[in-house]
């Protein structure tokens, strides 16, 4: 196995060796990160069917389903109802105008939460900071949701983490900025 820095580098190289020789070449990896790092354009297979193709970009931003959502990185999920353009899950409402009503689960990765020290809003989500975990400029803060006692995992950067004064036990309140609902529609059946 390569460490971090080596497979950075190797995958700098594979992509200038590609870009140098204009051809098309098909590279197969498990790595996430690599392969939005190396491809131009990405497929998606879940049990040897494609589920997305698409520039890195447009499947990271625009999964279309939650297979998708979920294989591209670190999600919260918000298992729930969506009633009148709102993802109802435990005491928290979500906007969530776009998507139909019925048994769904809302989608969050951990960049796109805001923390904070006070409640906002409907969907602010008190929480109790569990674990903080410092990687260089990211933070990574684990919280405990009051409401379900379920887990959520929330990144922000190390200058915003200093600005709260943030400390493992305090009770925070985190909002989701960008929230993707997939409708269950086998829920019922």
């Amino acid at each position: 196995a390569l460490d971090a820095k080596v497979r950075k580098e190797l995958r700098r190289w594979l992509r200038r060796l590609h870009d140098e020789f204009n051809v098309t070449s098909v590279f197969v990896t498990h790595d996430q990160e690599e392969a939005m790092d190396v491809a131009d354009r990405v497929v998606i297979m879940n049990e040897g069917k494609i589920e997305q193709v698409g520039t890195p970009e447009e499947v990271y931003d625009h999964p279309i389903n939650p297979f998708v959502y979920d294989f591209l990185g670190s999600v919260n999920l918000f298992k729930g109802n969506v009633q009148q353009g709102k993802l109802v899950t435990g005491n928290v409402e979500m906007n969530a105008p776009d998507s139909e009503d019925g048994v769904s689960t809302g989608y969050v990765r951990a960049h796109n939460f805001i923390i904070e020290t006070e409640a906002s809003g409907k969907d602010s989500i008190a929480s109790i900071i569990d674990h903080i975990h410092t990687m260089g400029a990211i933070v990574r803060i684990e919280v405990i949701r009051e409401d379900t006692n379920e887990p959520l995992e929330v990144e922000l950067t190390k200058e915003h983490y200093i600005q709260l004064g943030l400390r493992k036990g305090a009770k925070v309140f985190v909002r989701p900025k960008e929230l993707k609902v997939f409708v269950d529609y086998m829920a019922g059946i």
